[in-house]
């Protein structure tokens, strides 16, 4: 399964597909319309099923959160989610500017206030990410959920490879060195089913 936000990206998710097809995957994608839908299921349990249904997973994350939400909920980071508690293989690709906006918010300061209380100040309303054209703060939260940032012993982390990515020339490279070996991807799947 491959996992985007689809608008203003359409042209390069298209050739992620193409690439991982040259190879023999069949591809679950919503925006290629590979993903079984169920008439009597919202988009939002379509694609949570498909993301059950899948064996693995590649997730690209980038600045814009995408048009799949609802309500609080947005499509893309319910799937990564669903296989990530699923300990499915997977695989992830973040956009440099995620990272970059990752690194510098804890240096932002924005409507910073200091209040009085008891003789003492303090300041409060630091790091609000206001909502701007260059990146969504949602996409941060992803990211760091991704690399699992809330487990604290970092060298213990597993399955939190996000590789990082500015020009799309970037991504694909990473894409064929991935999946252009099919048999090393049925190796993993093996190991994920037997437990070796």
């Amino acid at each position: 399964m491959l996992a985007s936000t689809v608008y203003g990206f359409e042209d390069q998710l298209s050739e992620v597909i193409e690439d991982l097809q040259q190879n023999k995957f069949k591809v679950s994608n919503s925006h290629f319309g590979s993903i079984r839908v169920n008439p009597q299921l919202s988009n939002l349990d379509n694609c949570i099923q498909a993301a059950y249904d899948t064996e693995w997973f590649v997730g690209l994350v980038r600045p814009y959160y995408g048009t799949g939400n609802i309500k609080e909920k947005n499509i893309t980071f319910l799937e990564i989610q669903t296989v990530i508690s699923q300990k499915k293989p997977r695989w992830f690709y973040i956009h440099r500017d995620v990272t970059f906006a990752e690194k510098i918010i804890d240096y932002i300061v924005v409507k910073k206030k200091i209040s009085e209380k008891n003789g003492k100040k303090r300041s409060f309303g630091k790091n609000q990410f206001t909502s701007n054209h260059y990146i969504d703060y949602e996409c941060i939260e992803l990211y760091n959920y991704v690399i699992k940032d809330n487990e604290k012993n970092f060298e213990l982390r597993n399955g939190n490879w996000a590789q990082e990515f500015y020009s799309f020339t970037e991504a694909q490279i990473y894409i064929k060195t991935q999946f252009s070996d099919k048999e090393f991807i049925n190796k993993i799947l093996k190991t994920v089913k037997n437990g070796r």
